[in-house]
Parts: structure tokens; sequence; C-alpha cells
């Protein structure tokens, strides 16, 4: 009775070993591609942040060192905005790391588009929110 129990006992664990191994590596494997699903959106999302505020920082630098001086003078124009606009994309790219640019321009194609449409929506933020912060401060 005793050798039909151990003969019995290595049959299953014989059957049950590949299956168990099969199981693990599946699990291993599941675990390892979140990782890296992980890894690459934590990776992303950062240099997406490093981007939005380089855009922020350079568009805040050219509004106070150059628009805000021709606005006051009465000497903003459309060659003046351009202007502004390639300041702040050149501050932008300055200020922002190699990593991100090259994963920026790798995930969206033209960086140049990318931050461009960045540095105009950030300016209108920054519009809305001087002219709301003037409202609150003229009431």
């Amino acid at each position: 009775m005793k050798e039909f129990i151990l003969v019995l006992l290595q049959a299953v664990i014989i059957a049950a070993v590949p299956v168990i191994t099969s199981y693990l590596c599946s699990f291993l494997k599941q675990k390892s591609n979140q990782a890296a699903a992980k890894t690459n959106n934590e990776l992303a999302a950062s240099y997406i942040k490093e981007a939005a505020d380089a855009v922020t920082t350079a568009v805040t630098f050219t509004s106070q060192t150059y628009v805000d001086n021709l606005k006051n003078s009465g000497a903003f124009s459309t060659e003046n905005q351009k202007e502004a606009f390639n300041k702040a994309m050149s501050k932008a790219m300055e200020i922002m790391s190699a990593e991100a640019k090259n994963y920026l321009a790798k995930a969206y194609g033209d960086l140049t588009n990318y931050l461009a449409t960045k540095i105009e929506a950030e300016v209108r933020d920054q519009k809305n929110t001087a002219i709301l912060t003037g409202e609150l401060i003229t009431e």
C-alpha cells in the first residue's frame, strides 16, 4: 500500500509540474509586461510634464522680458507676436532635456509642432488668467 501511494504521488507530481511551470511562466510574463508598461507610462508622463513645465516657463519668461514691454509702449505688432512665439519656442527647447526631446519627437512625430500647440495653449491660458485676475482686482 505504501508503494502504491508513493507511485501515485509521484505520478501526480510529474503531471502537475508542467502545469504549474506553465502557469508560473505565464504569470511572470504578465507581471513583466505590466511592469514594463508602468515604467513606460511613468517615463512618458515625466517627459510630458517636463515639456509642459518648459512651455509654461518659456511663455512666462517671454511675456515678462519681451511682450509686456512692447505692450506697455504700444508697439506690440504681428511681427512682434511672431518673434515672441519664436523666443518662447527657443526657451522651451533650451529648458527641456535631450531625453525628453527625443522621446516626444518619437511619440508625437514633430517636436516643433507639438511644442507650438502647447505654447499657443499656454499663451491663451495665461491671457485668460490675467483677464480674470484683473477683473477680480478691479471689482
